[in-house]
């Protein structure tokens, strides 16, 4: 008897547990229902207790990494709460200054996460739609190099595949009082339109740093003010600045003074705080703690509405991916946020400024989130490494079916996130993919391993990142796509460019040498023999070609070394010019040299000299307009 009363007891509670529990999971978000499951809720995703995650943490940091790194600053956040702050090494080598959690680190493209939130902040107000042409927007007239018809909305701007090309100038800038209000950034920094809006992903600061203009536009306020005023004073993040030089927040200025940036060799990067132009796409600067506020009101505790929202509905919607893998069922982006497959699936974004690497990643339906934060350019170890070894290495579902030969997309690679036309357009042949088959399951990715685990899929091996192709009807690889890009085949000569531009060039210089070298020679000649009178025939012509040849390769080095330093159009303008000029002379002595050279008296030796020479003029202008080093 007494037994059956306590079936009796428990039996109904029973059953209202499992109606509480079926109501919880009925509120969860879209994104749950991915098939993500939750780990346990005291330890992370990876399967590390909680109360073990500051040993485990400490223990990665080996001597081994401590002797190349330089700072780094780890928090990580559960249940709307930050479980961990901690920093270590150095702030600033040279002087010995240690990194607390006090000093501030280069936010980069996690800033663009601010971006996206603001928006749907709007969105929920009603402000703004995510599906409406953005020239209703803006003002009218704004955009000067569109090539479609087609409307841009949001969602293209949150997907990258709104089509413009990328830029290498215009970006940065070293002083203060140069930089250019928002607005005026955008129009300088406006690219071309090269893909019709929705088919290619190519990650795009210009896009979201439009996105934030408009918030600025529709909000009627300054979007630095914006989110001081709707993110960051309602966080509580006080030790965070937006502006592109710190004027909201000049203490956070100040601390940045006090933390040097350098290259993955620990190298100092001399110039190593600059000020972005268009600043919604990277300009953001805090501390991890800071940091870690925004995280926990991404992912608040369950029960619980975000600060940030009037609605965790808007939350919701935000969270829930809005672009997949072409052909696939697998999630990319989620209005804005990149999607990434670890032992769970976590929305997220890194960033690199000149000097900063950071990653900001977080798994919506477990409330656990990470962010690390270090003081080096591209560094991996700490920002890829550490979230790899917390958040657990990704398993598949495994594939019964056939699976193609990696062969099949074994090729050479070019990245859509390129400048298609302009004097930039060289450095994506310089920068492709290069997949190469190891057997029929396995390629190198630039000599890094993936293994295909679904037909076309591929999963890093040693960290966690997938690629996918794309094939046309005839079922040959249109593309290659990552969370911010795809890659285009590459096929023909143009495997080749970059190699036959290199030949061309050295062949080229090393002609011009040789006719200066044998010019001046020949020169020096007449000099001691004292051959009065002006050079012969086209002899003149024939040096001033063969310098001007040498001072546009001069011109064109000086101009990659200040593109590499990050300079302005303006600055760069000059060296276009000057590559224009030649072509003109260049074009200038072959016509010259047709009226002139049957004419002239001299041996045959120098008429083939003369000729060479304008053929090389001519190979130098080939170059010069193949690569569009002249706009």
């Amino acid at each position: 008897m007494k037994k059956y009363t306590r079936c009796a007891f428990y039996k109904p509670l029973f059953i209202c547990l499992t109606v509480v529990l079926l109501l919880l999971s009925a509120g969860l978000p879209a994104y749950a229902a991915e098939g993500a499951v939750a780990p346990a809720e005291d330890v992370t995703p990876s399967g590390i207790k909680l109360s073990s995650l500051e040993n485990v943490i400490d223990t990665y940091n080996t001597a081994a990494r401590q002797a190349t790194g330089a700072g780094v600053s780890v928090a990580v956040v559960k249940n709307g709460e930050t479980v961990f702050n901690k920093a270590y090494g150095l702030a600033d080598v040279e002087n010995n200054t240690a990194a607390d959690t006090d000093t501030v680190f280069e936010w980069g493209s996690v800033t663009k996460l601010l971006v996206w939130t603001s928006v749907m902040q709007l969105v929920e107000q009603g402000k703004l739609d995510l599906r409406t042409d953005i020239r209703e927007y803006l003002p009218e007239g704004f955009f000067k190099k569109l090539k479609y018809d087609e409307p841009i909305t949001l969602l293209n701007l949150m997907h990258h595949n709104a089509g413009w090309q990328d830029r290498y100038t215009g970006l940065y800038y070293l002083q203060e009082e140069e930089v250019p209000d928002l607005a005026e950034a955008l129009r300088i920094f406006e690219p071309r339109q090269v893909y019709k809006p929705g088919t290619v992903v190519a990650y795009s600061n210009y896009g979201a740093a439009l996105a934030g203009y408009i918030v600025e536009l529709q909000s009627s306020q300054p979007f630095y003010a914006y989110v001081n005023e709707h993110i960051f004073d309602v966080l509580g993040m006080e030790h965070t600045s937006i502006h592109p030089t710190q004027q909201d927040n000049p203490a956070v200025g100040s601390a940045r003074d006090r933390i040097q940036g350098y290259s993955l060799e620990r190298e100092l990067i001399r110039q190593n705080q600059l000020h972005i132009s268009t600043y919604p796409a990277g300009g953001a600067l805090g501390t991890t703690a800071d940091a870690a506020k925004f995280m926990a009101a991404l992912i608040p505790p369950a029960g619980s509405t975000s600060p940030l929202f009037q609605s965790n509905t808007t939350l919701e919607e935000m969270l829930t991916p809005s672009l997949m893998y072409e052909g696939t069922d697998m999630p990319r982006i989620a209005h804005g946020f990149f999607v990434n497959e670890y032992a769970v699936r976590t929305l997220g974004h890194g960033g690199n400024t000149t000097a900063f690497t950071s990653n900001f990643v977080f798994d919506p339906v477990s409330e656990f989130g990470m962010i690390v934060m270090t003081n080096q350019k591209n560094e991996w170890q700490y920002s890829t490494g550490l979230v790899d070894s917390v958040f657990g290495t990704y398993r598949p579902e495994s594939y019964s079916g056939k699976l193609p030969d990696t062969s099949e997309v074994a090729g050479t690679y070019l990245p859509a996130r390129r400048v298609v036309h302009g004097f930039g357009k060289i450095d994506a042949y310089l920068n492709t993919v290069d997949i190469v088959a190891v057997n029929n399951l396995t390629y190198n990715w630039n000599e890094q391993p993936s293994s295909q685990f679904a037909p076309d899929a591929y999963s890093k091996v040693h960290w966690s990142a997938n690629e996918y192709f794309v094939r046309n009807d005839q079922g040959e690889v249109d593309k290659l796509s990552i969370q911010s890009s795809d890659y285009f085949p590459l096929t023909g000569l143009a495997v080749y460019s970059v190699r036959i531009t290199l030949v061309v060039l050295a062949l080229g210089i090393t002609y011009t040498l040789f006719a200066l070298i044998n010019g001046l020679i020949h020169f020096s000649i007449r000099k001691i023999k004292r051959m009065a009178g002006p050079l012969p025939g086209l002899e003149k012509y024939h040096l001033i070609i063969n310098t001007s040849s040498l001072l546009l390769v001069l011109n064109n080095v000086i101009m990659t070394y200040r593109n590499i330093g990050l300079t302005s159009y303006a600055t760069v303008r000059v060296h276009l010019i000057i590559n224009i000029l030649y072509c003109l002379l260049a074009a200038g002595y072959i016509v010259f040299l047709l009226l002139k050279l049957r004419r002239t008296e001299g041996r045959r030796v120098r008429k083939i000299l003369y000729v060479l020479s304008g053929l090389s003029a001519v190979l130098f202008s080939v170059l010069i307009i193949g690569w569009d080093l002249y706009f």
